[in-house]
């Protein structure tokens, strides 16, 4: 019983210890400090569905995934977050399939606007 203790106890802590510093442990809630309540209501009404862990498209969480975004590079998030304006400026988040399934994804020009607004100043940010 005691070699059975000592053999998962190490192997359950070190579990939770790489779940607890991985991006995909991580919850929109608990990086909160880089979204703000306007970005973050965004996200959640309009852009989770498709872009966290528990996303139906492949596609959509290689392309970004909101829970680990914070957990990136530098070079990385700057990347990603001028994409974001890209895509933005493009309207084509979220994509046509999508819109058509589901009209009240579309992005409001008021979203737009939060969206690219943040996007620009945490780049600007991290530029500095």
């Amino acid at each position: 019983m005691k070699a059975l203790f000592s053999i998962i106890f190490p192997v359950a802590i070190s579990g939770f210890l790489l779940l607890q510093g991985s991006p995909s442990g991580r919850t929109l809630q608990q990086s909160g400090s880089v979204y703000p309540a306007e970005v973050k209501k965004v996200i959640e009404s309009k852009c989770y569905g498709c872009h966290s862990i528990n996303g139906k498209s492949q596609d959509a969480k290689d392309a970004l995934m909101w829970d680990s975004l914070p957990g990136l590079q530098k070079g990385k998030i700057i990347a990603t977050l001028d994409d974001m304006i890209e895509v933005l400026e493009e309207g084509t988040m979220p994509p046509a399939g999508i819109l058509k399934k589901n009209p009240e994804m579309k992005l409001l020009s008021e979203e737009i606007k939060i969206m690219k607004s943040w996007a620009k100043t945490w780049a600007d940010s991290l530029l500095k």
